[in-house]
């Protein structure tokens, strides 16, 4: 099972939809995949089932022990599952503070279904406190979506810096990509995706081109490949789904987090 967490600082680059999305693009391809929505906002919950969820049913009660993960995991589509959220999730935080191995709940949690998923997708929060954290720690795999507008993709190298830490505690280098998003028709949006590719190199993703479809999927509350898998954003999640499962294959450089990345794009 891999675990991709979806994480960067700053809000509105497109966390949710790419969380959404890119789990539905593995099952497309036929793989058994989880959502787990870690973000007090519950976008991905909404997205996919419409509803708010009853306190005793959502990530906040799996985290705080208070029962279990599989009686807590929605059944969305044939190969599509949800851990979701509700604002509960808003003071995990505290609630877990003082709690033994705080930054290492999630990955306990997760190794309980270990031989259930091919992939666990996490929707984190936009910041690094210790819910995000535990999203880290937990993941084999990192992707940071960048706005592809004005100075969005300089905040890469904070995100940096808080894997590096994390690494360095864990004793392992985990492998990050930077996947480019609302990528715009415009001479501004193609440089600053030229920019973020060349200092990243195969640590960059396909972009995802900006398009009213994906809005319009969480507003019927699809992810896009049933609300339009002919779209341009089903076509570009799915495109960066498959060279995401090449790296994972080794069939590429593994891009794995050293110091000289985020010196490099600062």
């Amino acid at each position: 099972m891999k675990v991709i967490a979806i994480a960067n600082q700053k809000g509105g680059v497109g966390k949710t939809t790419t969380a959404v999305n890119l789990a539905a693009a593995f099952t497309h391809i036929n793989y058994k995949t989880l959502v787990i929505d870690l973000d007090a906002q519950a976008n991905a919950t909404q997205w996919l089932t419409n509803k708010e969820h009853e306190d005793g049913k959502v990530i906040y009660d799996v985290m705080m022990r208070k029962t279990n993960i599989s009686d807590c995991i929605v059944t969305i589509s044939n190969k599509l599952d949800l851990l979701p959220a509700n604002l509960s999730l808003a003071t995990l935080d505290i609630d877990l503070l003082g709690t033994y191995n705080r930054e290492q709940r999630l990955a306990r949690i997760l190794a309980e279904i270990d031989e259930k998923y091919k992939f666990v997708v996490i929707d984190c929060p936009p910041n690094l406190a210790i819910t995000t954290i535990n999203a880290l720690t937990a993941a084999n795999i990192i992707v940071a979506p960048i706005e592809c507008k004005g100075e969005a993709w300089k905040a890469v190298p904070r995100l940096m810096n808080t894997l590096l830490m994390i690494a360095r505690e864990s004793g392992r280098l985990l492998p990050v990509y930077a996947l480019p998003t609302f990528l715009e028709r415009t001479n501004l949006a193609k440089d600053i995706h030229g920019e973020i590719k060349d200092k990243l190199g195969v640590y960059c993703l396909p972009p995802i081109n900006k398009t009213t479809r994906l809005a319009e999927s969480f507003a019927a509350t699809l992810p896009i490949f049933t609300y339009d898998p002919t779209s341009s954003g089903a076509v570009d999640y799915l495109r960066s789904a498959k060279e995401l499962i090449n790296g994972i294959r080794g069939e590429e450089t593994q891009a794995e987090v050293r110091p000289e990345l985020g010196e490099a794009i600062e």
